[in-house]
């Protein structure tokens, strides 16, 4: 029995060794490997797992906060969270809030995490609650997180916590564009990495890979993909309120608001300088040329400052990044009025003899210019419907939207008017500015469906900021102020009052 075992076995080894050999000669004439190898995850996965020092790799879910961090701006425990150590179990007699998302959730921007909604929730539930329950709020947010990545987390640890409630905020991220690869196919790329890794060595496993596996249509080598596209996003949502449901948890989803007067197509300029840890750009070569472009943007110091204030480090950084030439603006008007006869389609150009008329106070010369460079612009599509094509359009409209305001005399108020120019235009600059962090409509109307759910809750953020301060209530393209935080979290109270949860 023994000796039938052991031939078994050598007769299994010679096999392999056979197949090893055959198959690395098989290779030596099949040279296209199937299947998906990323070599470039995306810039953000490149600047939040390595360059972002808060941040670290993560093997499940690209990277995560580091642990143990204390500094003034954020405290996270040994289990990678916000806040204090969360014990498992839970503890019999608290009631625990369960908290996903992305940097909004996390307070960034804010002078302190004091006043991010998840502490003043806290505050507002122990005073409604009283001495009946211990109250207990686990922050699982991570800056950068999509619907992808949260997903994932809640199905791998987020129900370790045993929360009572699960409040969602996200999809400023997913409407991005980070690279090549969207992120269902980065973390699919992940799954089992260092099985993977050393199977990679064996010709046997590469042959029966390219047998066995197709090569993924879609062209990736050469297209910028959204993160998280608006179908996949809803399948996400649909996956979260399932394990929330199987799991008998109330799911709280906040549809997130974003300003309207954030210039478009400018948010990650300030970083298409910086290098991954090989040594070259982290942004996508198209990427890094677009916002590589000396584009003017109708920019108005004092609007930022009623509006932002004073503004975060960034959120300066990015308003002053936009290109500026050192001309006068009667110089500047000149130089580009010759330039656009010179090079007549050249949306740029004009674009800037556009900016250049409204820095003069000379809103409808600005207006022609500008409209000019729109059409221009379209012209030169030629059809193309890409994301690069949609987002390097952005600045176009989003100048043209200011330089409507500057026609009626308006100021913010334009939002209470969706029929108005400047709204249309602004919030064309919006939808097709994948360029920033900013959630777009069918990501709302994804959110929209699960209203009438059991069980979930749908808080309307953008009609709620709309008619309490509306564009005052955020610091930057997508981050709330400590008033609108504190609005977010007495919502959060309505609806588990209301819901008797």
């Amino acid at each position: 029995m023994v000796k039938k075992i052991l031939f078994s076995l050598a007769a299994l080894a010679v096999f392999i060794i056979v197949f090893e050999g055959a198959a690395r000669l098989f290779e030596l004439r099949e040279t296209d490997n199937a299947g998906l190898t990323i070599t470039k995850p995306g810039w953000q996965t490149e600047f939040f797992g390595s360059i972002f020092d808060w941040h670290e790799p993560d093997p499940q879910l690209l990277w995560r906060f580091r642990a143990d961090l204390d500094n003034p701006l954020i405290k996270t425990n040994s289990q990678h969270l916000l806040g204090e150590p969360v014990e498992i179990p839970k503890p019999p007699g608290v009631w625990r809030v369960l908290i996903l998302g992305d940097s909004s959730p996390v307070g960034l921007g804010l002078a302190s995490r004091m006043f991010a909604f998840d502490a003043i929730l806290k505050y507002l539930l122990e005073n409604h609650f009283g001495n009946t329950r211990r109250i207990e709020i686990v922050n699982a947010a991570v800056s950068g997180y999509t619907s992808e990545q949260i997903k994932t987390f809640l199905a791998l640890q987020g129900w370790t916590y045993d929360p009572d409630l699960v409040v969602l905020y996200c999809g400023n991220n997913d409407a991005s564009v980070s690279g090549k690869y969207s992120d269902r196919e980065l973390l699919a790329n992940q799954k089992l990495g260092e099985t993977r890794s050393f199977l990679r060595h064996l010709a046997f496993y590469r042959l029966l890979k390219a047998l066995l596996i197709a090569r993924p249509e879609r062209g990736a080598e050469d297209t910028l993909q959204v993160r998280v596209p608006a179908s996949e996003f809803a399948e996400d949502i649909e996956n979260i309120a399932a394990q929330c449901g199987n799991h008998r948890c109330p799911l709280v989803i906040l549809k997130p608001a974003v300003p309207y007067l954030w210039p478009a197509g400018l948010q990650f300029r300030i970083f298409r300088h910086i290098t991954g840890r090989d040594g070259e750009l982290i942004f996508p070569t198209e990427m890094a040329e677009f916002l590589g472009k000396k584009i003017k943007y109708c920019l108005d110091r004092e609007r930022f400052a009623a509006l932002y204030g004073q503004g975060d480090i960034f959120a300066r950084g990015v308003y002053s990044s936009a290109y500026s030439d050192s001309m006068t603006l009667p110089a500047a008007i000149d130089y580009y009025s010759e330039q656009v006869q010179k090079s007549k389609n050249d949306p740029v150009l004009y674009n800037n003899l556009g900016v250049s008329f409204w820095n003069a106070g000379q809103y409808r010369e600005a207006d022609f210019a500008l409209r000019s460079a729109r059409a221009v612009y379209k012209k030169n599509l030629a059809g193309d419907s890409s994301i690069l094509a949609l987002a390097s359009g952005s600045p176009f409209l989003y100048n043209l939207g200011i330089t409507q305001l500057s026609l009626a005399g308006a100021d913010s108020t334009f939002l209470d008017d969706p029929t108005s120019p400047a709204f249309q235009y602004l919030d064309s600059a919006l939808q097709a500015d994948y360029f920033s962090l900013r959630i777009k409509k069918p990501y709302w109307t994804v959110i929209d469906g699960f209203s009438n759910r059991d069980s979930i809750a749908v808080i309307d953020l953008p009609a709620i900021f709309r008619h309490n301060g509306g564009e005052r209530l955020f610091i930057d393209h997508c981050h709330p102020t400590q008033k609108g935080h504190y609005i977010i979290a007495e919502e959060i109270l309505r609806t588990v009052k209301e819901q008797g949860w």
